[in-house]
């Protein structure tokens, strides 16, 4: 009867550290997923290919949420697509989630953006700019 209890205890142990090892794997093997498809967005925006790498991007935000350099990046890219509208939820999402790293390249970028299309920028969306601006 001791002998009974004991060996279903040791199997009660095992399943709990087999449950336990696979899970851990499955957890280790989310984060290399997000890395990878953030390396592989930031390989092709590296080459200038803003479409294809913000679906890399997106992609491993959707793997974890939290992943702020990734929403940077979506940032980066739809500015490089002219789609400033877009970056801007994206930039505040990076800032957000960390901001001693991104708070001076995301205003650096809007800085850079605006500069350099002010003169292909119609002078009425100006108001607009400064309203997406000012909603932090």
């Amino acid at each position: 009867m001791i002998s009974m209890k004991l060996l279903n205890l040791a199997r009660i142990i095992f399943i709990v550290l087999v449950v336990s090892l696979l899970l851990s794997c499955a957890g280790l093997k989310s984060k290399t997923d997000v890395q990878e498809e953030f390396d592989l967005g930031l390989s092709l925006f590296n080459r200038g290919k803003y479409d294809d790498a913000l679906l890399h991007f997106e992609k491993a935000t959707e793997l974890d949420p939290k992943f702020g350099l990734a929403y940077l990046y979506i940032g980066k890219s739809c500015l490089n697509l002219g789609k400033w509208r877009e970056a801007v939820p994206s930039l505040r999402t990076a800032y957000r989630l960390a901001p001693e790293e991104t708070k001076e390249e995301v205003i650096n970028m809007f800085m850079d953006f605006l500069l350099q299309n002010l003169s292909e920028t119609d002078l009425d969306s100006a108001p607009q700019i400064e309203d997406l601006l000012k909603e932090q």
